[in-house]
């Protein structure tokens, strides 16, 4: 499995679409045309996490095996995993329109933040995300702010 790596910007044009970075797509891309993704709220506030749909159903039946179906915990989480994410795929150029209630989550406006993030990468404001990575460079011993 390839990983997602690195920081890159870009903005949002005038339809308010905004162009996955050249190196996520071509993780993502497995054949010609558009690139399935799935987005999701992130346990870290003021972000969105995106997903390839096979990495997303492996890390959701991972987190889903941990409780027994008829436990609350369960349906809490099925809940979180799959009625807040949204489904969406890239134009032919590479491009997503984010859903209104990810604009609303992330308070994006006009440029996007993308962090690579492994298996999975975030969508950030990029100046919450520039103070979310300066923050959790602090909190590391020996880390740089």
């Amino acid at each position: 499995m390839s990983l997602f790596f690195g920081k890159h910007e870009n903005r949002l044009d005038v339809k308010g679409r905004v162009s996955i970075p050249a190196p996520f797509r071509a993780i993502l891309k497995s054949e010609p045309g558009a690139i399935p993704l799935v987005l999701c709220p992130s346990h870290i506030k003021g972000c969105i996490e995106a997903w390839a749909p096979s990495a997303y159903a492996e890390m959701a039946r991972k987190e889903l095996s941990k409780y027994d179906r008829l436990d609350a915990a369960y349906d809490e989480t099925v809940s979180r995993l799959f009625t807040d994410a949204w489904q969406l795929e890239t134009d032919k150029e590479g491009r997503i329109m984010l859903p209104p209630g990810a604009l609303a989550l992330t308070g994006i406006k006009d440029a996007v933040a993308f962090f690579g993030r492994g298996d999975n990468f975030h969508i950030w404001e990029p100046s919450a995300g520039a103070a979310h990575l300066a923050a959790a460079r602090a909190a590391v011993p020996g880390g740089q702010a």
